[in-house]
This record gives C-alpha cells, structure tokens and sequence, in this order.
C-alpha cells in the first residue's frame, strides 16, 4: 500500500483536481467565442469544456507506466487505481453538490452538473486510451474530444449536436456519453481479474495456505 502511495504521486493529483474545482466554480459560467465549422458561425464555449481535462491528464500521469511488480503483487494494484478514479468523480460531486442544490449563489448550477459530467467521461476516456494505446497517449483522446466539439459540435442557434455531450447542456440525453462514463471499471481491467484482485486483497493473511512442498523423491 505504501509503495502504491508513492507511484501514484497523490498529491499532485489532489492539487490539481483542488485547482479544477476552483476554475469550475469561480469561472465556471465564462465562455470563450470561438470560429465554428459545424453549422454554426461562432459559438460562446463554455470553460467547463476544457478545464475538466485537467484532473483526466494529472490521473493519467499519476497513473504512469506499469511496473513489472504491479503484475506480480499478491494485493493487485488495479482495484486500487480504479478506486482511485472513481474518487475523483465523487469527490467532484461532492464539492459541487451545494451549487447543484442552489445553496451557493452566484454560480449556475449546469456548471456543476457538466463538471461532474465531463470529469467522469473524460477520465473514462482516457482510461480507455490508457488500455488501447498505453499510457503515454491515453490523455489524446479526451483532449481531441474537446478539440473537435469546440469547432465542430454546434450547429445553429449555438445548439450543441447529440454528439458534442461535452459542450451540451446535463439535461441534454445522450447515449455519447454513457459509454466513457463506465469505463473506468469496465475498460482498465478484464472483471474476473478484478475479483479476483478484490478476493486477494481482502482475504485475511491467515486464510491462505502455503502450496504442498515438493518431495525430491
């Protein structure tokens, strides 16, 4: 647990996910008016688009390139690090609740709940790229994602299209963003070998038995 501690440089990760949180709700209702080539002239993007890619790029990078005692650990460091994910989103769920609720003022509330949203997904996007691409590229395909619906994912009237999920409105349904949003435990590690990392884990110390010696007759 300790060594896991140390690679997965924590503290990096929370002061960049404690920055995320500060630019999503102080400037989370600015936009930044950008040329349009998807049936828009110019739309108004919002920040929430791009700053929840920072907690996605700094968990990719604590993450970093797999050891080979990561493999053979009896506790599997693969339950450790989806959890490790999973925290991420909830602690921003957490934090932005009150804004959500309407207890803070002065901050729209689809900011929190598209903070929430985008975090999710692209962290899951970028686990995916972790698993197809390796580690070194995973942060590509969230960061292209936002690229390409900032110019191309609105269309008339500023109307983000089904697709563009990252620039729509959280009441907006669409099944774009469904996918990402469960990745973190469905695509980093194949779910038989995440029970049994689980079983290893927590099974007490005491319950496991030695393999039979082997006789040299």
């Amino acid at each position: 647990m300790t060594w896991w501690l140390h690679t997965r440089r924590l503290p990096l990760l929370a002061i960049v996910t404690a920055g995320f949180w500060t630019v999503a709700l102080v400037l989370g209702n600015s936009s930044l008016p950008l040329p349009q080539l998807g049936g828009a002239t110019s739309a108004n993007v919002p920040i929430i688009l791009f700053a929840p890619l920072a907690p996605a790029i700094a968990l990719a990078t604590c993450y970093g390139a797999s050891a080979p005692l990561e493999t053979t650990a009896v506790r599997r460091v693969a339950v450790l690090d989806i959890l490790l994910a999973v925290t991420v989103v909830v602690t921003t769920a957490v934090i932005t609740a009150p804004v959500a609720i309407g207890w803070v003022s002065g901050v729209n509330a689809f900011t929190a709940d598209v903070a929430v949203r985008n975090v999710a997904c692209y962290i899951g996007l970028a686990l995916i790229g972790r698993t197809a691409l390796g580690n070194n590229a995973s942060t590509v395909v969230p960061t292209i994602l936002a690229v390409v619906v900032s110019i191309f994912g609105y269309g008339p009237e500023q109307v983000a299209h089904w697709w563009a999920w990252p620039g729509a409105s959280a009441t907006d349904v669409s099944p774009g963003w469904a996918l990402p949003a469960s990745s973190p435990s469905a695509f980093t590690t194949p779910p038989g070998e995440i029970f049994h990392a689980a079983r290893e884990a927590w099974r007490p110390r005491q319950g496991r038995r030695a393999p039979p010696a082997i006789s040299s007759r």
